[in-house]
């Protein structure tokens, strides 16, 4: 069985795509996967990333 996980991070600054980076590979140690990253918005815009990892 699989679980997921949604996470969103605004994108304001060049230093908030590090920071998703670091929260992605943060996320990747405890062994969940990426299966689909967004970048959603309109005047406020943020990356939405779909996790994935066996239960």
């Amino acid at each position: 069985m699989k679980e997921y996980k949604v996470i969103k991070t605004d994108v304001t600054w060049k230093d908030n795509i590090q920071n998703f980076e670091d929260l992605l590979n943060t996320y990747a140690r405890q062994g969940w996967e990426v299966k689909d990253v967004e970048l959603v918005g309109g005047s406020s815009s943020h990356y939405v990333a779909i996790l994935e990892k066996q239960k």
